[in-house]
């Protein structure tokens, strides 16, 4: 549907088409960084899959993360998750630890949760190994 048929919808900025177009909608990942107990903090919401993957890892390359230095992934709003997903997070573990910093996840959404049970990525992204206290699971 173009801008000018009667019925159009503008651009919903939080949306793109799905690969596949009748699909539907697929959510734009967003990340938000602040100051995390033991490095930085990244909060992501939206879909981490192999559209997304690419910005999550250009935006941990982009840390100041020095050696000793944890990056922090909560994945509470991550809506949803793929292979894509798991090699991005797999990717950004592998060129922190590189670089003498590491990674952990914390509070897991639901899909994310269920996923890295499935593949056994919650035993190699151990889920809260921060120590920050807080429920992996967000509850």
């Amino acid at each position: 549907m173009t801008p000018t048929d009667p019925g159009a919808v503008p651009d919903d900025p939080t949306t793109s088409d799905g690969p596949d177009g009748p699909d539907g909608p697929h959510t734009v990942l967003a990340l938000a960084t602040s100051a995390g107990p033991d490095g930085p903090l990244v909060t992501l919401t939206g879909d981490l899959d192999y559209e997304t993957a690419p910005r999550l890892l250009e935006s941990v390359a982009a840390l100041d993360a020095p050696a000793g230095t944890t990056v922090t992934l909560d994945l509470s709003g991550v809506g949803f998750f793929d292979s894509g997903g798991i090699n991005a997070l797999l990717r950004a573990r592998t060129s922190l630890r590189s670089g003498g910093a590491d990674l952990t996840v914390r509070r897991l959404s639901p899909v994310v949760e269920r996923i890295f049970r499935i593949t056994g990525l919650d035993t190699v992204l151990t889920p809260g190994a921060s120590g920050d206290g807080e429920d992996p699971t967000g509850g």
